[in-house]
């Protein structure tokens, strides 16, 4: 760290837990903070500082445009304003404890303090990582469980009002697509011509469209691994497909020079992209004119889930066309679904055991 007054070599020692490679991570990091003026020594870098470099460092070139917006808006509406001024080395279980209290006492949401500590805790592993710090004080604190919110499936009837309430309107082709495919609305509005086969009634899920502070609607990644797929579309699907790009064919004509190639299946009628939250406000309003108000376009979504798993469709299937981590991750959000199932099934097997005995004797 340079020399002192005297000319001898000032040094500091950090202890990194973790492999060698992290530890070599750790010391190229610090030694270009000093190379560029930027270093801060632990002991005197306050807990917003900090948040700021790992928003910078780690944040901004590890999580996806949208993530990275969520990050900095929990650290400057809640973390920074509580105790940013603290020490990141006096930080204690209990400032962040006194800060999920404070939260739910100002009328936040359980989800969102439980945003707020994965926040936390996942900025200060890597201050672990990085020798900042001897341990995670967010480990030691206890979050509030997530508050679950009611989903509103359609039943079959419902979805068939909904089905015909949407002929010859300007949105028969994405909600008949949403219904029968189950995407997520940032996946329907990110869906491109070239991702969709209609020969092989298919589409190809591997794009977003987000809307991002400052950047506006921005392409990316889908939301997990996972989220990348190949789904089967049934017939209804394939249809409204069909038509939607007789439609847009119809626009283009119409536009001319001012059409937008965008390349998106489903668009404004000049071409531009269409915006996830003007979408879902349509949604709602064709749903209020309905008398169904409450019902959101996330809820078309369950509506695909749970009328495939009432119709008998394995849950692993189900969890692959909706994009799911994993099969768990379907089971607990459907799970309400499952108990009829389980009482369905074991009558099968009645019947199909005395059956089976009968044919026998």
């Amino acid at each position: 760290m340079g020399r002192d007054e005297s000319g001898r070599r000032r040094q500091k020692f950090v202890t990194v837990r973790g492999t060698k490679a992290e530890a070599d991570k750790c010391l190229r990091e610090m030694l270009h903070r000093l190379e560029t003026g930027s270093y801060v020594d632990p002991a005197k870098e306050t807990v917003a500082g900090y948040l700021r470099r790992w928003l910078t460092d780690y944040a901004a070139t590890n999580t996806a445009p949208k993530t990275l917006e969520g990050y900095n808006g929990i650290v400057r509406r809640y973390v920074a304003p509580a105790f940013g001024s603290v020490g990141l080395s006096k930080l204690s279980p209990q400032h962040v404890q006194g800060l999920y209290s404070s939260m739910l006492a100002r009328g936040l949401s359980p989800t969102t303090v439980l945003q707020t500590h994965r926040v936390l805790r996942e900025a200060l592993s890597h201050a672990v990582k990085w020798g900042l710090l001897a341990r995670n004080v967010a480990d030691a604190v206890d979050p509030p469980r997530k508050a679950t919110r009611d989903m509103t499936p359609l039943d079959d009837t419902q979805s068939r009002r909904l089905l015909h309430a949407l002929k010859g309107s300007r949105w028969e082709h994405p909600f008949t697509v949403a219904l029968y495919t189950g995407l997520r609305r940032s996946e329907l509005c990110g869906l491109r011509w070239q991702d969709v086969d209609l020969g092989h009634a298919a589409l190809s899920v591997t794009r977003s469209l987000q809307r991002v502070a400052g950047k506006g609607l921005v392409e990316m990644e889908p939301k997990t691994r996972r989220s990348k797929r190949l789904v089967s579309l049934p017939s209804t699907a394939v249809g409204a497909l069909q038509q939607q790009r007789v439609l847009q064919l119809e626009q283009r004509l119409l536009a001319g020079a001012a059409w937008h190639d965008t390349g998106h299946v489903f668009t404004n009628p000049d071409g531009t992209s269409l915006s996830p939250d003007g979408v879902s406000r349509a949604f709602s309003q064709i749903m209020a004119v309905l008398g169904l108000s409450g019902v959101r376009l996330h809820d078309l979504r369950h509506t695909h889930a749970t009328l495939m798993l009432k119709m008998g469709v394995h849950p692993k299937i189900v969890s692959e066309r909706l994009g799911h981590a994993n099969i768990g991750i379907t089971l607990d959000t459907y799970s309400h679904v499952l108990p009829g199932l389980q009482e369905a099934a074991a009558e099968a097997f009645e019947q199909g055991l005395a059956g089976a005995s009968a044919a026998t004797n």
